[in-house]
């Protein structure tokens, strides 16, 4: 899956910027681009979090996976990535669920379900009146695009 559209919006009043993807972005996109922020130096990352609506499988039916083996094509479970991690093995950055599942995101893109977590879980801002948006960035059509387009295919 291409990202098709990302909007950006800044708070008018506090340095917080929201990054949304309003066509869709695949788990394993969201957790690449997440972690990419938090690369060391890049950003004052530590406050960072970030939201994506979880495949079934991750949350509910697999205990360990790998990105590419996902069955349902469901996406019902919000999951909180942190900017907490640890360099054990593969690198894992920490995500939790609504229900307090822990899950540990490796950079090999494997994950793995922990029963327990000692972090809290918390809802994402859930309007956009303190944000303006800012950019809009889209991915331009190609010429084969472009040519089913006119063609009506």
């Amino acid at each position: 899956m291409k990202i098709e559209q990302s909007d950006i919006y800044s708070n008018n009043s506090e340095t917080e910027f929201i990054v949304t993807f309003p066509r869709g972005i695949s788990n394993e996109l969201f957790i690449f681009f997440y972690c990419a922020l938090m690369a060391p130096d890049l950003t004052n990352s530590r406050n960072l979090n970030g939201w994506f609506s979880a495949n079934d499988d991750m949350t509910l039916n697999l205990k360990n996976g790998d990105f590419s083996k996902f069955q349902s094509s469901q996406y019902s479970k919000l999951i909180m990535i942190l900017p907490d991690g640890d360099d054990k093995g593969n690198m894992h950055q920490y995500g939790i669920t609504e229900n307090g599942k822990e899950i540990h995101f490796g950079m090999d893109g494997t994950y793995k379900v922990m029963e327990s977590t000692e972090y809290k879980y918390q809802n994402p801002i859930s309007n956009l009146y303190d944000f303006e948006k800012i950019n809009s960035i889209e991915r331009k059509k190609g010429f084969l695009e472009k040519l089913k387009v006119k063609l009506g295919i």
